[in-house]
């Protein structure tokens, strides 16, 4: 008995300690602010023309994440109309809308939930992860979060992220031999404040970024 006891407790600890750090509910959320927030991708074509288009409206949340443990959270979940896809070009459009890239008619939304991440990186920049829901698959994507052009209060000014993605890791096979299997991604997010909160001075321990 006394050998069992130890290994017992210590499992009791982690189990225990795991449920305190995950416990977690939405202290705040700000919306984000589809008239304001768009999603752009450039694909590089041949050798030196790219073929560029942008979503706009793009809707969601930013929740900022109660931990109880004194860690400052955030997580986001953002979704974008596929059918809203605006480039210049009317074929390119109707291309990309079509079976070989985005399939709007079989697959008309994208969702993107990301991992918990550090308030802070909305001042200093950072890694932003989670799962990307697109052409109905579901597959870990890693973003940046670009440092913030207002250091004290971060969610009054654009909020941007870059990254890249395979789009055949999405199936997405169309104009192979044409297009480049890497699609770069520029968001620019504008965020609601809650009814009734300020906007949290997130900058007081970062170092304002370089002019």
């Amino acid at each position: 008995m006394v050998a069992l006891k130890a290994p017992l407790a210590l499992a009791l600890l982690l189990l225990s300690a795991f449920g305190i750090a995950h416990a977690s509910g939405t202290a705040q959320a700000w919306t984000i602010d589809p008239a304001q927030s768009q999603v752009r991708f450039v694909v590089r074509k041949f050798w030196f023309a790219h073929v560029r288009g942008t979503f706009p409206a793009l809707s969601g949340t930013l929740h900022r994440i109660d931990t109880h443990i004194g860690a400052d959270l955030g997580r986001v979940d953002a979704d974008l109309a596929v059918a809203g896809l605006q480039m210049d070009n009317a074929d390119d459009r109707e291309r990309a809308l079509g079976t070989g890239f985005f399939d709007a008619a079989q697959f008309p939304a994208i969702h993107f939930d990301s991992d918990p991440f550090p308030m802070s990186e909305l001042v200093a920049g950072g890694a932003l992860r989670g799962i990307l829901n697109l052409h109905g698959e579901r597959h870990p994507v890693t973003l940046e979060l670009q440092r913030s052009d207002c250091p004290r209060q971060p969610l009054q000014c654009v909020i941007r992220v870059h990254g890249t993605i395979s789009r055949s890791t999405f199936g997405m096979h169309g104009w192979r031999g044409v297009l480049s299997d890497k699609v770069q991604l520029d968001l620019r997010i504008v965020v609601r404040s809650p009814m009734n909160a300020a906007s949290p001075d997130l900058g007081s321990h970062v170092e304002d970024p370089a002019p």
